[in-house]
């Protein structure tokens, strides 16, 4: 981290002047108090890192920013603002910024998302080229029909995937063939975000998707749009504004990806309850089988010692022949009986290793 370069774009110089003395240590940083200097240093370089406030006396700090983006500048925006509302880091996403801190802040969270985001950049630089690249291959060729083919061959996918990675790789593979920037979000108790060749999502990103997955199955903003279900959402990054039919046709093929997404993520759901139902059987059959054998040795043991000791105890009962013919058949009858009461307990095993075998196939298909 030592060779990032960090600015802060602020006109209180108080404020600016302990920010240098907090980032100074990791980091090289200079300081600009208003958009001229700002603007004439950005000519001559350019920062890995921008803290920028949003209220400038002389210029907005969202069209400091629109500026450094339309450049092509490979700069990383924070934002830092008094105004914390959600029109406020919309506004501040839709010009590409990574983050936002609302002021007043704990010099601890400033110094960990400016880690994260300088982080978050060195892990972006190295994706870049060869995702440019890929992408501008994918998509010289592509066709109306061959979107909706690849959306075919993407739920034809969907159903290998027997986890929410697996799934979200064959979704950013597609959305690669579509030409669509995107991030997912899968919800079940907990949150799940993924993005393209298992990058990090920035912090930004995650927070918008947090603010917005119950805003509607579509919601626009800026050339962003969110598509929504119960436990996934994505954002698309670049629909294509400018071309009006083809920014329509998205919209409807994005309208049934989350469905198929919604779908698969609720089978991945039940498949991995009906693991936990299989395993849970295996153990108690495993028990149930252990109980049988002690049962029956237990019971074996004690009852031919029953039976040993009462009929050698017939000749000191003086019984008659009558007697001793009456008891030996009751102790037969009834040693049945008990047998045929273990039987139940083999008849229940055999109703579980039933029920097993269906939860154990289910799982398997």
């Amino acid at each position: 981290m030592e060779e990032i370069l960090v600015w802060v774009v602020d006109d209180d110089e108080d404020y600016c002047q302990l920010i240098q003395e907090v980032l100074n240590e990791h980091y090289q940083v200079a300081v600009f108090h208003e958009a001229g200097t700002y603007r004439s240093a950005l000519t001559r370089n350019t920062p890995d890192l921008v803290l920028m406030d949003i209220n400038l006396p002389d210029v907005s700090g969202i069209e400091l920013c629109r500026e450094l983006t339309e450049s092509g500048k490979d700069c990383a925006v924070i934002f830092v603002s008094g105004m914390n509302t959600l029109d406020e880091r919309l506004r501040a996403y839709d010009v590409s910024a990574v983050d936002f801190i609302a002021k007043p802040f704990e010099i601890k969270e400033l110094l960990a998302k400016v880690q994260a985001v300088a982080s978050y950049q060195s892990k972006r630089h190295t994706l870049v080229q060869a995702e440019s690249m890929s992408r501008n291959m994918a998509f010289q060729s592509m066709t109306e029909s061959a979107q909706y083919g690849a959306v075919l061959q993407f739920f034809r996918q969907c159903f290998l995937c027997q986890d929410y990675q697996s799934l979200a790789d064959a979704f950013f593979d597609l959305m690669q063939q579509l030409n669509l920037n995107t991030c997912l979000e899968i919800r079940d108790s907990e949150v799940h975000y993924f993005a393209p060749q298992h990058a990090d999502i920035s912090p930004i990103e995650a927070n918008i998707l947090e603010l917005l997955d119950k805003h509607g199955r579509l919601y626009d903003f800026g050339s962003r749009t969110i598509c929504n279900d119960k436990h996934v959402s994505f954002l698309i990054k670049n629909m294509p504004l400018d071309d009006e039919v083809l920014y329509g046709r998205l919209r409807d093929i994005i309208a049934v990806i989350v469905e198929g997404l919604e779908a698969r993520v609720m089978d991945i759901g039940r498949q991995q309850t009906l693991q936990h139902v299989f395993v849970e059987i295996q153990a108690l059959l495993g028990k149930i089988n252990g109980a049988i054998l002690e049962h029956d040795e237990k019971f074996s043991a004690a009852l031919t010692g029953m039976t040993t000791e009462i009929r050698s105890s017939f000749h000191v009962l003086d019984m008659t022949e009558e007697q001793e013919h009456y008891f030996a058949s009751l102790l037969e009858r009834n040693l049945k009986e008990a047998s045929s009461a273990g039987d139940a307990f083999y008849r229940l095993q055999g109703s579980l290793k039933t029920v097993k075998n269906v939860v154990e196939s289910s799982v398997v298909s």
